[in-house]
């Protein structure tokens, strides 16, 4: 396994009427990623684990502060970087250690459980 701090697909703005009214129009359409959508904007940079043949396996984005933001795969998410083509080699970044993945990936699973709960779901 190897792993990258990348910034790459970073820099999304936030949803506009319009697209939440598209959204509304094609709700039938399946999505990778439901619960990234709102929050993508506040992702500036990518932890992404990749595997011997060097594909995406997990990703976590955070915020510029550091915080967990979206993570995936999980229960309801594919996943940003899995949903790609995107290999190792194609990806700009800094390799960073598999303990410091696995910390904030640990993190990043604390903070989805608590805001997955029923009583703190976006409305």
């Amino acid at each position: 396994m190897r792993y990258l701090r990348t910034t790459m697909a970073t820099g999304f703005s936030k949803r506009g009427a319009l697209d939440t009214a598209l959204r509304a129009l094609l709700f039938f359409i399946p999505r990778a990623t439901p619960d990234y959508d709102h929050r993508l904007h506040g992702v500036t940079v990518w932890l992404v684990e990749f595997d011997d043949d060097g594909l995406p396996g997990r990703e976590i984005g955070l915020d510029g502060a550091g915080c967990p933001v979206v993570l995936g795969p999980n229960e309801r998410n594919y996943g940003f970087w899995l949903d790609t083509s995107m290999r190792f080699v194609d990806v700009a970044g800094d390799e960073i250690g598999h303990h410091e993945f696995e910390r904030t990936w640990a993190e990043a699973q604390r903070v989805h459980a608590e805001n997955s709960r029923p009583d703190r779901r976006r409305r």
